[in-house]
């Protein structure tokens, strides 16, 4: 039986090697830092309480990943019924915020990726900048590696009109 110390060491070291991975996850999908941050919080307490037992750290990474993308979904769901923000203000927040600790060569990308719609969104910061297989994704997000398969590559669509329209037409999105 692992003692308090134990516990709080070990909590300790898994806030250490996961806070900021999920902190930019959740910042990835939620484009507000104050929410990311609570979620983070939110997760690493039910981390804290649960009486789940892990065979290893990937599982750890997995629930803790698994976890944080059901709170997003849950906080965007809910502000999509209770509030309204003008996107101008969303972006010059996240573009802001950002600034602070993305570093300045990414951010471009990160701009592209926040338009996309959530499924498309979770894959896509899983699968290319967590490097997560398609069969992993879709264990965190409970969905078929056929879905993870399909949603890459709608996005993959997506991001290329995107990118046509700045670079290639010289256009404003």
């Amino acid at each position: 039986m692992e003692s308090n110390v134990d516990k709080a060491r070990e909590f300790e070291r898994v806030i250490n090697t996961y806070g900021d991975l999920l902190m930019r996850t959740c910042f990835f999908m939620l484009k507000n830092k104050q929410d990311a941050e609570d979620v983070v919080q939110e997760t690493f307490f039910k981390y804290m309480t649960s009486d789940c037992r892990y065979d290893s750290e990937e599982h750890i990474k997995a629930w803790l990943l698994r976890v944080s993308q059901n709170k997003c979904k849950n906080l965007l769901r809910y502000k999509s019924m209770h509030s309204h923000i003008s996107y101008a203000d969303i972006e010059e927040g996240f573009v802001s915020v950002t600034e602070s600790f993305i570093p300045e060569s990414d951010l471009e990308e990160i701009i592209e990726i926040a338009d996309l719609d959530y499924k498309y969104k979770s894959v896509v910061i899983l699968y290319y900048l967590e490097d997560y297989n398609a069969e992993e994704v879709a264990e965190i997000l409970g969905l078929s590696p056929a879905a993870v398969r399909k949603r890459l590559q709608r996005a993959r669509e997506k991001l290329k009109i995107t990118y046509e329209k700045i670079y290639v037409e010289g256009g404003e999105i």
